[in-house]
């Protein structure tokens, strides 16, 4: 299928679908009109770059592939960007830092803290995302209303964040053929 004719193809299943997606996103997905609208048109706008998508006869399974798409991404717009939050973005983190009322790091603050995420990115995302708003002052609480979780999770997250990060630490320390690195608290 000839990019021209995949361009068609959608155009005509969007002519066909789209309301239907919309509502399927809406009952399943959000409620938010305008997270709605959203999560389809990231959806349309991923099958379109989507080439691994079959497009040809059974069309269901480009619906069906469409729909799931836009649901997840409904549900992610639901939970705010608290997901998204990127600790190796040097932007993100300065608007972090201000958003708790912390004053803006020097420059060789942060040529010494992006040595550190070096080994902070090596944890998983989850654990990562909950000691970075840990850094950030807020409390376990905060943290939980957050990321909606319990208390107890965020507990378990952040006590995960430390294991790995002692690891590390003392991997990258043993590699190098010096002292343990002193553990982040």
């Amino acid at each position: 299928m000839t990019t021209t004719d995949r361009l068609d193809a959608i155009a005509a299943m969007y002519a066909t679908h789209h309301e239907q997606l919309q509502r399927l996103v809406r009952r399943r997905g959000s409620s938010d009109e305008q997270n709605v609208q959203d999560a389809c048109a990231y959806a349309w706008m991923q099958l379109v770059r989507a080439d691994h998508v079959n497009l040809g006869p059974p069309r269901w399974r480009a619906l069906a592939w469409l729909t799931t798409t836009a649901i997840r991404h409904a549900w992610d717009l639901g939970h705010g960007d608290a997901k998204y939050t990127s600790i190796g973005d040097l932007h993100t983190l300065a608007l972090l830092a201000d958003s708790r009322g912390h004053a803006a790091p020097s420059v060789t603050k942060v040529a010494d803290d992006l040595a550190r995420l070096d080994v902070v990115a090596q944890i998983p995302e989850r654990p990562r995302r909950f000691l970075l708003r840990l850094s950030f002052g807020y409390s376990y609480d905060e943290i939980a209303a957050a990321e909606h979780v319990s208390v107890r999770t965020v507990d378990r997250q952040i006590a995960r964040a430390r294991r790995l990060l002692r690891e590390l630490q003392h991997t990258s320390s043993v590699e190098e053929g010096g002292e343990e690195a002193p553990v982040a608290p």
